[in-house]
């Protein structure tokens, strides 16, 4: 019986350690006001990625495309602070 009680307390430890692992996996996303730009970070704000909307790219100044990068990882880093409090 002991060595089933230890048993069933290592398996319940367990389930928040791979809840942790699993939510520290999941990518929070968020596109800038325009929707040229959309980024990508972990729960801890570092980014992952970054997709740039090839139809507008074209049509957007190189200093508008950084302004734009800059707002989707703003968003996408407050979005994951939130998700992840």
């Amino acid at each position: 019986m002991n060595r089933e009680l230890t048993t069933k307390s290592e398996a319940v430890d367990e389930r928040p350690v791979a809840r942790r692992r699993q939510a520290a996996q999941q990518v929070t996303t968020a596109q800038d006001d325009w929707g040229l730009v959309e980024v990508g970070v972990a729960a801890d704000g570092e980014i992952l990625e970054v997709a740039i909307n090839s139809a507008l790219f074209d049509h957007v100044k190189p200093m508008d495309l950084a302004e734009a990068m800059l707002q989707a990882a703003r968003a996408a880093q407050r979005r994951a602070r939130q998700l992840h409090r």
